[in-house]
């Protein structure tokens, strides 16, 4: 049996995995169901969600967030203990923490089917990394290192999932919830990429530091999102969103002003490659950065969309993963790069 393909094959099917996972998170978050299911890893203490209400017992709604409470505090008692000490105030001070979550069948279902998708891929990873120690000795120890860390880093986050459920959706968790899917995609990357640049391509390595900058921009971008939709939700919730027929820029502050900024940046850094480059690589490092430029200036536009018509749900799913694919594709195009360096200088 060829250990080293299956590896490599359910390392692909694990990074697949997660790009979908980043598509049902989108669609839970733009349908608010991410408390479809108020405990974790069951929903409503099934291992498949009740399809009415009458199915659940009186005062449920109390029942979980008592459940979810203690969670939260042993969290939060963690964090203090690790020197995070405002964060954990934060979180129990938080008015949501203890806000009832009322049964909703749809809401239910699909946040069920996300963490469907999580199980899965937390099976593929789990074959890869059993794989990853039969073929130990037959690769190399930065590759074995690599797939180790990507695995830990996605028991981490299925564990950080059901924090952040327990912390009914606190703002910092859900960024690190993000972040995290982003270091799983980085790692498993690392340990089954095996890409070179050719001759024709040497070009590219003049802009290695340009991807190396939108892979790490691309991952703040997340992190100033995620702080933008916290504004977002609250002034969809008063109704203030939209004033006078136009976005209240004034109240979305300078969360606005920063997660804007950084789009328009990320799309001109993109653009420098693209145009230097279009005759002197090969013609898949071109599609490449056609691509990166073109999911980057999409990604913006259904920004645009959301804010100007209240979040729909294609809009809204779509920058969450266009999101995912631009940290995909300048992580492949860096690792190309760095790879080819590292064998030149052998």
């Amino acid at each position: 049996m060829d250990f080293i393909k299956i590896n490599r094959r359910f390392g692909i099917l694990t990074i697949s995995s997660v790009f979908l996972l980043l598509l049902a998170g989108g669609f839970v978050r733009s349908t608010g169901s991410g408390m479809g299911c108020p405990d974790w890893p069951k929903c409503y203490d099934k291992l498949y969600p009740p399809t009415h209400v009458n199915q659940l017992p009186i005062g449920y709604q109390f029942e979980y967030v008592i459940k979810r409470v203690e969670k939260a505090k042993k969290f939060s008692k963690l964090i203090a203990k690790l020197g995070f000490k405002k964060e954990s105030e934060s979180i129990l001070k938080d008015p949501n923490l203890f806000q009832p979550e009322e049964f909703n069948t749809t809401k239910a279902w699909i946040e069920y089917i996300n963490r469907l998708i999580g199980v899965l891929s937390g099976l593929f990873s789990l074959v890869f990394f059993v794989t990853l120690f039969i073929i130990r000795k037959q690769i190399s120890r930065s590759k074995f290192v690599y797939g180790v860390l990507g695995f830990i880093l996605m028991l981490f986050n299925a564990w950080m999932g059901s924090i952040v459920v327990a912390t009914n959706l606190f703002p910092i968790l859900i960024s690190i919830h993000y972040v995290a899917a982003y270091a799983v995609l980085f790692f498993f990357m690392l340990s089954i990429h095996q890409t070179k640049l050719n001759l024709e391509s040497l070009s590219l390595m003049k802009f290695k530091y340009y991807y190396l900058m939108m892979g790490v921009l691309s991952i703040v971008q997340v992190v100033l999102g995620t702080q933008l939709r916290h504004f977002t939700d609250e002034a969809v919730a008063k109704n203030i969103l939209i004033v006078n027929e136009a976005v209240n820029f004034s109240f979305l502050g300078i969360s606005f002003t920063r997660h804007w900024l950084m789009a328009l940046f990320l799309i001109f850094v993109s653009l420098v490659p693209l145009f230097v480059l279009r005759k002197k690589v090969e013609r898949k490092w071109q599609y490449f950065n056609l691509g990166l430029s073109s999911v980057l200036i999409v990604q913006y536009f259904t920004g645009v969309v959301n804010l100007r018509y209240n979040f729909p749900l294609v809009a809204q799913v779509s920058h969450i993963l266009f999101g995912g694919l631009v940290f995909g594709i300048s992580l492949y195009i860096c690792i190309s790069i760095f790879k080819s360096l590292s064998l030149d200088r052998k």
